[in-house]
């Protein structure tokens, strides 16, 4: 958990994230600085051909950088590669290197692997600022205890089949290894395999950082859906990148003559680590984010059938499995909306859309299919991020998440005109995802209530704030902290904390409940939100959580409680998405998931059990 400040009040605390948020400023761009600087990399790994769209020139956001490189947001340490790898930090500001977009992509280039992660890391950076239109500060205080600016990024961070991120280090390592001596593909025998050089792992561990910086009760296993989140919005975040690529994604679309979910190009997850890994015969990339025999025909709402069908939802999935589950609900939901607006130009080609996968396309058409597939993807990337703003701070269920997604996209988007919410209620529901106490699946069920009432949160109008510029820019650590008390006072006041799930003190503690600790506001953050027609939304996200110790069966369990608020520019509350504290039913399914399915988290001493450390790390182990 967090260093907590000293309290603002005996009612609260204020997490030591509040003010960090005012430490993270990306490179402030001086008149007449470029904006973009080109890099080639490797759009998926190095297994596929510069010919079907495998190397791309990207622009990666301007900044200038000390060798390492070493810029704002990351701090690339090339330490630890193979002899044969083993070279000086990269200077990306070299003119030479300036005028020619980087290094030649190359395994054999061991700078070209800091390369590669830089440039990765950046854009999977600025795709979250994209969504939700502020800067985020990393989760990380360092083995020092020193607050981080930037993420120390480690592209021969380890010699394992491996990559992680932890919280403790501050770091994402990436491993190295040898192939087998019959890998397949075209890995070569006992080669050297880079985990830094596949785009989807790299974009997979930024994203864990980034979620656990948004979330950081995230990386507390609570329930089954916790880590399988935590890995499959990490997949669903480099898959959808695999979208920036148009070549790749024409290749896909030519070679599946327009069916995309067939299209492996875009569906799988770290192909060449899979094939490292696979025999001849058996080639397979790490995880795809299809089961095409579980594929929804075109426009189908049939449910899974007792032959056939996705796999569908069970709390007693390892997480990468169940996190795959919501890879493929979300893929799907995905492919269906590209289905609905590319029939109009199969129709236009002359082609009728069922037919799709049997005959060649022409190249116009193609170029038309995939600027729809990215254009698609883009807005399921947007939409996927920005549900994060909407989900409880603590404990999230795959059901709340489709509630997440239905309401981070509704309120930009009032009018679903290609059905985007309803693919995504479509395809959880084929998996058996249901979010609790919703009645019907329908739009205005699973989207998160208003209050019944009015609540007005004085000091946090958009007048009373202050910026360094640009709302996304608190001005100072001062000012977040003002407006974090402004916000725990209102939370811990007799008329608002039953509503906001909490416990304060003085309140009799709910039964089987030994002890609440005083609730602890984690963030609180300018959200900007620009929908398709170019209409800007503003609002501030608040996290708001609470220790809580439940007894159970003779054991102590710390069960976490809180809220998340979504307060509009005039300081009224619009959300406010709770887990609660004195709920028996969460305390009694924590405590049967610690003892079963997430045991490998937990450790027990004496009659309480405890998170051990470094669970995000445990994860890919």
């Amino acid at each position: 958990m967090a260093k907590k400040t000293s309290p603002a009040s005996p009612l609260f605390e204020i997490s030591s994230r509040v003010e960090r948020q005012a430490l993270t400023r990306p490179y402030r761009r001086s008149h007449g600085a470029p904006l973009l600087r080109p890099l080639r990399i490797y759009t998926l790994d190095p297994s596929v051909s510069h010919r079907v769209g495998g190397v791309a020139t990207v622009g990666v956001p301007y900044e200038d950088l000390e060798p390492g490189p070493i810029g704002s947001l990351f701090e690339i340490d090339p330490a630890g590669a193979p002899k044969p790898l083993d070279a000086p930090p990269l200077d990306l500001d070299d003119p030479y290197l300036l005028m020619s977009g980087g290094l030649m992509p190359s395994p054999a280039n061991g700078q070209f692997a800091s390369q590669m992660v830089y440039a990765v890391c950046s854009l999977t950076y600025a795709a979250f600022r994209r969504a939700l239109g502020r800067d985020i500060s990393w989760a990380s205080e360092g083995l020092d205890g020193k607050t981080r600016a930037r993420l120390i990024v480690r592209p021969f961070g380890m010699r394992q089949h491996n990559a992680g991120y932890t919280r403790e280090a501050g770091d994402v390592s990436f491993g190295y290894f040898r192939a087998g001596a019959k890998p397949a593909g075209f890995v070569v025998s006992r080669g050297l395999v880079l985990t830094a050089l596949s785009h989807d792992v790299v974009a997979h561990e930024t994203t864990h950082a980034l979620l656990d910086s948004l979330r950081s009760s995230f990386a507390v296993p609570t329930n089954p859906d916790v880590p399988a989140f935590h890995e499959g919005f990490s997949d669903l975040v480099a898959l959808f990148l695999h979208f920036s690529y148009p070549g790749v994604v024409e290749q896909a679309i030519r070679e599946s003559r327009g069916a995309i979910a067939h299209g492996s190009l875009l569906a799988d997850v770290a192909r060449e680590f899979g094939y490292a890994r696979s025999t001849p015969g058996r080639a397979a990339a790490l995880r795809s984010a299809i089961d095409i025999a579980g594929l929804a025909p075109f426009d189908s709402d049939a449910p899974p059938g007792d032959g056939e069908g996705p796999l569908c939802y069970d709390p007693e999935l390892d997480p990468h499995q169940l996190g795959s589950v919501l890879v493929s609900a979300v893929f799907e939901a995905f492919v269906t909306v590209v289905r609905r607006k590319g029939e109009r130009l199969f129709r236009i080609a002359g082609l009728d859309p069922r037919a799709v996968g049997q005959a060649p396309l022409g190249d116009e058409l193609v170029r038309a299919l995939a600027q729809e597939a990215c254009d698609v993807a883009g807005r399921f990337l947007d939409i996927c991020i920005r549900a994060i703003d909407y989900c409880p701070p603590v404990d999230l269920e795959m059901g709340e998440y489709l509630r997440a997604l239905v309401t981070a996209d509704s309120e930009l988007v009032p009018d679903d005109k290609w059905g985007y919410r309803e693919a995504l209620m479509r395809s959880f529901r084929r998996r058996r995802i249901f979010p609790d106490h919703v009645q019907f699946m329908t739009e205005d069920a699973v989207r998160w209530q208003a209050p019944a009432e009015a609540l007005h949160v004085p000091g946090l109008a958009f007048k009373d704030l202050r910026f360094d510029g640009d709302p996304g820019h608190p001005a100072n650590a001062a000012e977040l902290r003002r407006q974090a008390t402004a916000l725990g006072a209102f939370i811990t006041s007799v008329d608002h904390a039953h509503r906001c799930g909490v416990i304060v003190s003085g309140q009799r503690l709910p039964k089987g409940i030994t002890y609440a600790s005083p609730p602890l506001v984690e963030s609180i953050r300018c959200a900007r939100r620009t929908s398709p027609d170019g209409t800007v939304l503003f609002d501030l996200v608040a996290e708001v959580t609470q220790s809580c110790t439940v007894t159970r069966g003779g054991e102590l369990v710390e069960l976490l409680a809180g809220c998340t608020i979504v307060i509009d520019p005039h300081g009224q509350v619009r959300l406010i998405v709770s887990k609660r504290a004195d709920s028996h039913n969460r305390a009694t399914r924590q405590h049967a998931a610690i003892k079963g399915p997430l045991r490998r988290f937990w450790t027990r001493r004496g009659r309480k059990y405890l998170l051990r450390p470094d669970a995000l790390r445990r994860l890919h182990d």
